[in-house]
């Protein structure tokens, strides 16, 4: 009985989160043209325009990096961002410099990306970083350790020469029981697991939009 009543109160717990959650609503379009840049994985603290990395020197498999960049160009497409400078293009400008030779602190990586943009002609750079990836390890509906991301989504005012926004993801999976709080994700998610791949996914929506893009 008791038992019975515990799991009723964090069904009816959950049901209020959920009833009280709003999506998260698209900010209003930046002015001027964009420019967009592929995944960067930096291994070491000092590559990063903001924040640290909870462990340097690691890198993940390339694969993982197209698969964001693949996920950040659909998602741009869905949310109706249209009519920037491609990664292609923004990639050839960064060709042109060399990342390893002039980025050797904070303060020369924002020197970097704002080079970068400038190249590109656009007003603006969004800049996207993957601090932190770990896999989920199990199936849907039971792990042994879940899927762990963390994510950076700058965009660079070129003109300004400054970082105009940032949007940091940050996730573990946890179980409904571990936090109410994220009761309308576990209901979204139909109570799976999901893999790294997948949460990384949500970030990227939810960063572009809280963006404007």
């Amino acid at each position: 009985m008791k038992r019975t009543a515990v799991c009723c109160a964090l069904a009816l717990t959950a049901l209020l989160v959920i009833a009280c959650a709003r999506p998260v609503p698209q900010a209003s379009r930046p002015a001027g043209t964009l420019a967009v840049a592929g995944f960067s994985n930096p291994a070491f603290t000092w590559e990063l325009l903001a924040g640290y990395l909870p462990r340097e020197g690691v890198k993940v498999d390339p694969q993982v990096v197209d698969r964001l960049n693949e996920t950040l160009i659909n998602t741009l497409l869905a949310h109706g961002t249209t009519g920037y400078v491609s990664m292609g293009n923004t990639r050839q400008c960064m060709d042109v410099r060399n990342y390893e030779n002039e980025v050797s602190s904070r303060t020369t990586a924002l020197k970097y990306w704002l080079d970068v943009g400038r190249c590109t002609g656009a007003d603006l750079l969004l800049v996207p970083q993957l601090l932190f990836w770990k896999e989920r390890q199990g199936k849907e509906m039971g792990v042994e350790s879940p899927a762990s991301v963390m994510i950076d989504i700058y965009l660079l005012d070129i003109k300004e020469g400054r970082i105009a926004q940032r949007y940091h993801f940050e996730e573990t999976q946890q179980d409904l029981s571990s936090n109410l709080l994220d009761a309308p994700k576990f209901f979204e998610r139909k109570g799976k697991w999901i893999t790294a791949g997948d949460l990384a996914g949500e970030g990227i929506d939810t960063g572009l939009r809280t963006l404007g893009l």
